[in-house]
């Protein structure tokens, strides 16, 4: 529980809170009373199915959820008195392991839609509130436009705080982010009850969205390089030594997978390609995800045809749909947060010396992070989604990042700067 300690931010918090369960609700009732149904209602009735099994069986709720889902075990587990999850559900191992994180929560809160709903958008506000307070640490904006940055754009209230998978997805990046960096920055020691909260974090992940723990853990390991270099900028041999390290550490690990594994590393690689071109083949095919769809042009589903379209695709999950492009009340208002984000990307490249916030951001660990990883999700974003219902969704997580590298501000640096002297010259004494 964080308390209300007199420190001005500490205004946001309560207002934070509130934000985020206005728009839950709101996402709960759009889907409850206007679609009538919908992967979220769906994502609740397989939660209320797994509750009513385990205070039916225990026993039996223990296996359902250790198991992967099969055809046969469905009819086995399941009955009428418990009630049958919605079968796109169970097909997908992914979205019932959704429905499973939920029937957790049903345990201690019962079944309500809404009362699940609150709770979702009270742990999605403290999550936010996490990254708030380290990019506060960090310096790297204003009080204010950071709050804004994190705590406060509409479409990620709305889309990563209700009953859904990007709200999971949400809640482990988020909390994956403030333990990754508390523990690098030295602020928390870690130890064991970390480890694991990080490994449930990261297992939670992989079984909900997987190519998110290859995005977290390789724009991680950047960002620390950019930490190490930046603690002994110094000494220019001992960061080209450090940067040659690196480079040759990074060149030799790939050559060293390329023969060991070979062509193992590509069918891995071709799994995703594939997974993705069928998903974007089922959202352009499947009108519940709504008609208003956008082209990349997209033909070849190889590696190197998916990277030739890269940039499309990064452009397109950041700056579309506009408003012109917005057919709905719902993508209006992410037209009008795309209208906000390409003026402040203007004015990142033309008010001041965009050489000098690039430096800034290369030079510290957090910005660095955010810029990978927001590109690394706009071009997955991009390039599955094909329909723009499904684009706001995708590129909700990666919003508050990309406008808080549009919004940092390089003269703070040397207010950390100094104070991280400080803290050095504390250990050394």
């Amino acid at each position: 529980m964080i308390l209300i300690d007199g420190n001005e931010h500490y205004k946001y918090y309560i207002l934070n809170i509130i934000f985020k369960m206005f728009f839950a609700v709101a996402f709960g009732s759009v889907y409850m009373f206007y679609y009538k149904g919908g992967d979220t209602m769906a994502y609740w009735s397989g939660a209320e199915k797994l509750n009513n099994l385990f205070w039916s069986s225990p026993v039996n709720y223990f296996i359902e959820m250790t198991s992967t889902p099969g055809k046969g075990l469905y009819l086995l587990r399941f009955n009428p008195n418990t009630g049958f999850p919605p079968g796109w559900i169970y097909r997908e191992p992914d979205s019932f392991f959704v429905s499973k994180i939920l029937s957790l929560g049903m345990i201690f809160l019962g079944q309500g839609y809404f009362i699940l709903t609150l709770f979702l958008s009270y742990l999605s506000a403290i999550a936010s509130w996490k990254i708030y307070d380290l990019i506060r640490y960090y310096k790297i904006t204003s009080d204010w436009m950071g709050a804004i940055s994190i705590l406060f754009i509409p479409s990620v209230a709305f889309w990563c705080g209700g009953i859904s998978k990007d709200t999971i997805v949400f809640l482990c990046l988020f909390l994956l982010v403030h333990y990754l960096f508390a523990h690098m920055n030295g602020r928390s020691k870690g130890g064991f009850r970390t480890l694991i909260l990080l490994t449930l974090l990261f297992t939670v992940l992989f079984h909900t969205r997987s190519f998110m723990v290859f995005a977290v853990l390789g724009t991680m390991l950047i960002a620390m390089s950019t930490r190490i270099l930046r603690k002994y900028r110094d000494s220019v041999f001992l960061v080209n030594i450090i940067r040659f390290f690196i480079i040759t550490m990074s060149l030799g690990s790939f050559v060293l997978l390329l023969e060991l594994q070979g062509e193992e590393i590509g069918k891995v690689t071709q799994k995703y390609v594939d997974e993705a071109a069928v998903q974007q083949a089922d959202f352009l095919n499947n009108l519940t995800y709504g008609t208003k769809r956008y082209d990349l042009g997209i033909t070849d589903y190889t590696s190197s045809g998916m990277l030739k379209k890269a940039p499309a695709a990064i452009l397109t999950a950041m700056y579309r749909p506009g408003i012109w492009e917005a057919r709905s009340p719902l993508l209006l208002i992410s037209g009008l947060e795309t209208s906000v984000f390409i003026f402040l990307t203007l004015l990142f490249i033309f008010k001041g010396n965009v050489i000098t916030k690039i430096n800034f951001i290369r030079s510290n660990e957090l910005l660095v992070f955010s810029l990978l990883f927001t590109l690394i999700l706009a071009f997955f974003a991009g390039f599955t989604s094909g329909l723009f219902g499904v684009l706001v969704r995708f590129k909700a997580p990666f919003l508050p990042f990309l406008l808080l590298i549009l919004t940092t501000k390089a003269k703070n640096q040397i207010e950390f700067k100094s104070d991280e002297l400080k803290e050095l010259k504390e250990l050394k004494e």
